[in-house]
């Protein structure tokens, strides 16, 4: 049910991408009460050139009505 999109800057190996999901993971299952194989994870690689453009602009703005936390405090 639940689906987790991260995006972040390239660069980062394939362990420690599957230890990030799986932090997501847990922590969310734990908050929702829902079990973890409920959820989808999806790991997205973006170029730090692309990021203002592809993500920033494209994704986060026309979010931010729904945005709960914001560069680590809540909004």
């Amino acid at each position: 049910m639940p689906f987790i999109h991260i995006r972040a800057y390239s660069g980062r190996d394939a362990d420690t991408k599957k230890k990030a999901a799986e932090a997501v993971v847990k922590a969310a299952s734990e908050a929702m009460g829902a079990p973890e194989t409920a959820f989808t994870v999806v790991y997205e690689d973006i170029e730090r050139d692309a990021w203002e453009n592809d993500v920033a602009k494209a994704v986060i703005e026309p979010l931010r009505d729904k945005m709960l936390i914001d560069h680590g405090k809540p909004v």
